[in-house]
């Protein structure tokens, strides 16, 4: 995101679970594939960026730049799609063995492996198996390490991008790789809202980057204040906030110390690039038994056969929430080149989708939207969404530094300023629930 606004990987995950895959949709995203938006990094000028319906503007010094529409989508439509310049699995996600592609983040397992390994219970059966979309027979591995992929497409992408120079050329893990992990992980536990390896992966990425697309896209990327710097560690680390990211800049020049990356490995500038990174990230999540369930809504059955069905469905993520709680996804986090462009609204008009699977990113029109309107999501969750202006904007200070002023904080400005005591039991509820689930998953 940019200017005061930025998205965040502590924005609210689209998972797949929650996606439509209608035709035009996955056409729009397999084009968009075919043609990244990496590729037409090479140039400042706003207006290279305007395609298919939608331009770049900046707005003011405050706000930066906002994305708007060209031309009227209506409901349902998809107004954007981009591909991330880098993505990367979240560490305890990966450690808990939540199987998903190194490079794309599709999941890997198969729907039956995957709610099996969800609900503990090895001997689970799904009906209908041809529901399940995850082709096993295209999986490949890394020749020299256990990195896995869901094509050779995305092995050779991955390769030339960055695994050419992060490979670790064995079945376990380098000392400084090893390390840098370990120290994340135990430094940021779930629900998780970002990986280190992503900002690693971003620098292995510029040392490659011969035509320095990336380093140019990056300088337009918003660049705050040491103290909104600082803050914005402070809230993702924790008090001891300087120390951590002291450790982890030490940590990641001993896997990463290349030459022409030197101005992100000082102190200053790897606070600003893991800032950056952390206001403009998006979360990704994709899920092989959501993508089933999916299918098998499709099925013309009998109405009994098919309330049946829907039922079994129902039980079964009854068990996965007592085994695992909200832990369900392959969960991740990318960077985009376009979409971090676009601003928040608590009256948005367009929803975050992954509508093929994958870490590629879709908006979609959540009503009509008129040419020469800008295109907005929510950062906040849908519960948050439902919480007081001062609630709202408490969240929105506190993760990225800015204060809405959408129509509907305008429309609420008089509303009292203070928490309701509704929305602090609702926090403490939240509270207790995420450290159930922490003590869950470490069970």
């Amino acid at each position: 995101m940019n200017g005061s606004t930025a998205t965040s990987a502590t924005a609210p995950l689209a998972s797949s679970s929650s996606m439509d895959q209608d035709c035009a949709v996955k056409t729009a995203v397999e084009a968009s594939e075919a043609n990244d938006p990496v590729l037409r990094m090479n140039s400042i000028d706003l207006a290279a960026f305007a395609n298919d319906g939608y331009e770049i503007r900046f707005l003011d010094e405050q706000v930066g730049k906002g994305v708007f529409a060209t031309r009227k989508f209506s409901k349902g439509d998809l107004v954007l799609v981009d591909s991330p310049i880098v993505t990367c699995q979240f560490a305890w996600n990966k450690q808990y063995k939540y199987r998903a592609c190194e490079y794309c983040l599709r999941a890997l397992e198969t729907a039956e492996q995957n709610v099996r390994r969800l609900t503990q219970n090895q001997t689970l059966e799904l009906p209908h198996p041809e529901c399940c979309e995850t082709k096993t027979e295209l999986h490949v591995k890394c020749d020299k390490c256990p990195a896995e992929y869901c094509s050779e497409d995305c092995r050779k992408k991955a390769f030339e991008e960055y695994h050419k120079v992060l490979c670790y050329c064995g079945e376990e893990p380098q000392e400084p790789v090893r390390i840098l992990d370990e120290y994340w992980r135990k430094i940021h536990y779930p629900p998780e809202t970002g990986n280190v390896w992503l900002l690693v992966k971003l620098l292995a990425r510029l040392h490659l980057d011969s035509s320095n697309t990336i380093a140019k896209r990056l300088s337009e990327f918003c660049h705050s204040t040491t103290n909104d710097d600082e803050e914005l560690a402070h809230k993702s680390l924790g008090e001891e906030f300087s120390v951590h990211i002291h450790n982890l800049r030490e940590l990641v020049v001993n896997v990463v110390n290349y030459p022409n990356v030197q101005q992100w490995l000082t102190p200053d500038g790897f606070l600003k690039l893991f800032v950056l990174i952390g206001r403009n990230a998006q979360g990704v999540g994709t899920s092989s038994f959501a993508t089933y369930v999916e299918q098998l809504e499709k099925l013309e059955l009998h109405p009994n056969e098919k309330k049946a069905l829907l039922d079994h469905i129902d039980n079964i993520y009854e068990v996965i929430d007592a085994v695992v709680g909200h832990f369900l996804d392959n969960e991740g986090v990318a960077l985009y080149p376009i979409q971090s462009w676009v601003n928040h609204s608590c009256v948005p008009n367009c929803e975050v989708k992954f509508p093929n699977k994958n870490h590629v990113v879709g908006l979609v029109a959540s009503r009509d939207i008129e040419a020469g309107e800008e295109i907005e999501i929510s950062y906040l969750d849908l519960a948050d969404m439902q919480r007081s202006r001062y609630s709202r904007n408490k969240y929105l200070k506190e993760h990225y530094l800015f204060e809405c002023k959408c129509p509907k904080c305008m429309e609420q400005i008089d509303d009292e300023e203070i928490t309701t005591d509704e929305e602090d039991e609702d926090e403490d509820m939240s509270d207790a629930e995420a450290e159930e689930d922490d003590e869950e998953m470490n069970n």
